[in-house]
């Protein structure tokens, strides 16, 4: 399943056309990890169907509850609210439930680590969270990678790390959608991103994001 979203590029002139290019950038954002995850677990329980149908039951149950969140963040990103994980978890609670949602779905294996992040603006948990979101669901499809660590830290400015040791970035390919979309999200914010080669190989996505900028 491929998830893309094209705007013209006159469209930052019209009011209506950024407006419409932010619902865009948050349907692939939100909706469209959440619809990934799902797909995931829909593969692994026509697996299991054939070889363990005890097991896909209980897989099937979840994959049931996670629509319905799906449904419930359709009508939040009309209403302009932010994800209703977020609300009821927090940020780092969000984002390992995001997480142990993928955990049976998938070979990589993913750590999530949290160093004394407070509670924090609402627009400041929604750009971490989307880009987290967004930069798990590129290594557990596209990277081939076996691990991936997911770091949140907290010094007065909330420091996202999400680092896999897949195939890395490949040579000349521009910046797309997603990549495109995480950027955003840390600017709008008042942030910084980047995306880089990981130390150990694989690839690095970091973003900087200032509590000044949220709200």
């Amino acid at each position: 399943m491929r998830r893309e979203f094209m705007v013209p590029d006159d469209a930052a002139d019209d009011p209506a056309d950024d407006a419409r290019r932010r619902l865009l950038r948050d349907l692939h954002d939100g909706l469209g990890p959440a619809l990934a995850a799902i797909a995931l677990g829909l593969r692994a329980a026509r697996h299991l169907a054939a070889h363990d149908p005890a097991a896909a039951g209980p897989l099937l149950a979840r994959l049931e509850e996670e629509v319905h969140t799906a449904v419930s963040d359709v009508r939040r990103l009309a209403a302009g609210g932010c994800p209703a994980v977020l609300a009821r978890l927090g940020l780092a609670g969000a984002v390992r439930a995001h997480v142990a949602s993928l955990a049976d779905r998938h070979p990589v294996r993913v750590d999530v680590r949290c160093e004394g992040v407070p509670e924090l603006p609402v627009s400041v948990q929604v750009a971490a969270y989307r880009i987290i979101c967004e930069a798990v669901t590129n290594v557990v499809r596209h990277a081939g990678a076996r691990h991936c660590s997911v770091r949140l830290r907290f010094d007065g400015c909330l420091h996202v790390e999400v680092v896999d040791d897949g195939v890395g970035l490949v040579p000349g390919r521009g910046v797309g959608v997603g990549l495109g979309s995480m950027r955003d999200r840390a600017h709008e914010v008042g942030g910084t991103w980047r995306v880089e080669h990981a130390a150990a190989g694989g690839t690095r996505i970091a973003a900087d994001l200032p509590l000044a900028g949220g709200v």
